[in-house]
């Protein structure tokens, strides 16, 4: 038994039909673009699993006039006779367009379901003759890779099948069909009333996004552009995130051609919002509405507990506070608020720097030096400069940052249970404790930075 009906899951009789089948099915879990080896081995097991097959076929096939019950006499069958199950016998007319041909299956590809556009191939007397066939193949083939018009991945695993595509020796690229195959069912999902496949796209990328969601997502990247909304639209957190993973599922970004009926603008612009690693405009913008927004209500919140206070007194006399105090706060509350959306992204940026693996073509120098910095600048702080305030607000963000950093690189996964409200209790000691001796949480976090430095760096590089 060959090695590639293993890989695919099949039984020693399983003829090219199901070989072709099962080796489809893989192809929707198995991209080239995910993960080349796999891809490779997978088309390998598909060709060794093919190869056995006809072999295979060619043992059991009786040789002509053998057998009990065998003519004395073969007689070739009249092209009149012949049909789809005698292809080897029909002559293709010299004269057809095949360029013709070819834009009316693709077409069909783009109107029909897979089941109907199988049964119309099956009807069309052009592609019973297997030269014909071979010709229309090949037009076809061409007019795919130029074509505009969306197709779903399923009617291209049908004409695949039907033309050998597929096939060993038929000179097609599997990377460049494969990559051709997926683009177009990309084009396809985002067309309105094709929601629904778009939703189980996403879901196979480990989204769980339902149709209405999917469909709502096309609507914000579809729109018109006016940049004043897209910003509005962009204040609520989950919104960003939820775009940019459907763009990622799409495999849409800055170097390949934007599908109608999407937007460029729009899909530029949640590229910037969702671009955690550097600081842009828009996302600076972003930030400073949202303080802005927060600032807002911060300040009416303010000033409705200032005059709450002024009614409950009663007798038209002033409340605890006069008016002005609460003016006062909620104008410091609101310029708070502004600032912090203001610098907000670049403590983002900052963030995910420091989380981030060291690449191997980058110097993982600069990520690991700021955490022993502030650590020193916050004991310069308490002992150089008697300032232990100072040196302990500094202290607890970078013992902070180094459990983030360890945290996230380590890839940690704690499952919450009852047990770990254990853990509070000495966990609000040592925050009590460490407000008065600051030296303790620059303590941890040295020794948290220095065992990701020797783990998660010089014991990779070495």
């Amino acid at each position: 038994m060959s090695w590639g009906l293993d890989v695919l899951e099949l039984d020693e009789d399983a003829d090219e039909r199901a070989i072709k089948r099962a080796y489809a099915q893989r192809l929707r879990v198995t991209r080239p673009e995910d993960d080349p080896v796999a891809f490779q081995q997978l088309h390998e097991a598909y060709q060794a699993a093919l190869a056995w097959a006809k072999d295979r076929a060619a043992e059991e096939a009786p040789w002509p006039g053998s057998g009990p019950e065998a003519p004395l006499q073969w007689a070739a069958p009249s092209v009149d006779d012949a049909g789809p199950q005698a292809n080897d016998h029909v002559r293709a007319d010299p004269r057809m367009d095949v360029e013709a041909i070819a834009g009316r299956i693709l077409a069909e590809a783009v109107q029909q379901e897979p089941d109907a556009l199988q049964e119309w191939l099956a009807q069309q007397p052009e592609l019973w003759s297997l030269q014909g066939k071979a010709r229309i193949g090949d037009a076809l083939l061409d007019a795919l890779f130029s074509a505009t018009e969306p197709v779903q991945a399923d009617n291209l695993d049908v004409l695949a099948e039907r033309f050998g595509w597929d096939e060993i020796g038929s000179g097609v690229d599997p990377y460049a069909l494969d990559a051709r195959r997926m683009e177009m069912h990309r084009q396809w999902v985002v067309q309105p009333g094709n929601h629904h496949r778009l939703a189980e796209l996403l879901q196979r990328c480990g989204l769980p996004n339902p149709p209405a969601a999917a469909g709502e997502h096309m609507a914000w990247l579809s729109r018109p552009w006016n940049h004043w909304q897209a910003l509005l639209t962009s204040l609520s957190p989950q919104r960003g995130r939820d775009l940019n993973q459907t763009l990622d599922a799409l495999g849409i970004d800055d170097d390949t051609p934007v599908p109608a009926p999407l937007q460029a603008r729009q899909i530029a612009f949640w590229r910037d919002i969702g671009a955690m690693h550097r600081l842009n405009h828009e996302r600076w913008l972003q930030g400073l509405l949202r303080g802005v927004a927060c600032a807002v209500i911060a300040a009416l919140l303010v000033l409705a507990v200032g005059v709450l206070g002024q009614f409950a007194s009663g007798d038209g006399a002033a409340g605890i506070h006069p008016m002005a105090t609460y003016a006062r706060v909620a104008l410091y509350a609101a310029l708070a608020l502004v600032l912090l959306g203001a610098v907000a992204p670049a403590v983002q940026t900052f963030l995910h720097w420091q989380v981030q693996d060291e690449q191997p073509h980058r110097s993982a120098l600069a990520a690991l030096l700021p955490i022993p910095l502030l650590a020193i600048v916050a004991i310069v702080l308490i002992h150089g400069l008697e300032l232990r305030t100072a040196g302990t607000l500094l202290a607890w963000p970078v013992l902070g940052l180094s459990v983030w950093r360890w945290w996230r690189r380590t890839h940690l996964q704690i499952q919450f249970n009852g047990w770990l409200l254990l853990s509070v209790v000495p966990f609000l000691k040592l925050l009590i404790l460490g407000m008065s001796y600051a030296e303790l949480p620059v303590a941890f976090a040295v020794a948290l930075w220095a065992r990701d430095a020797w783990t998660q760096v010089w014991r990779r590089q070495r």
